[in-house]
């Protein structure tokens, strides 16, 4: 479902491409425990934010 109420800009949408990038190297990379754990919940999140937004991204790519 997207939101019908505001959109995000193409540099917008770049930027949180980028974010969501920078989490998924990180989640790889780090080994302590909760730092882990916590960029995991944000990749969720944003994740959601991003279909909400009807960005299209890979939900399954490795790193």
């Amino acid at each position: 479902m997207t939101n019908a109420h505001s959109f995000l800009s193409p540099e917008q949408e770049a930027r949180l491409l980028g974010a969501y990038t920078a989490l998924k190297e990180l989640s790889a990379d780090c080994p302590v425990p909760a730092v882990g754990a916590a960029v995991t919940m944000a990749l969720a999140e944003l994740r959601t934010a991003l279909d909400g937004q009807g960005v299209e991204f890979d939900y399954f790519s490795t790193v």
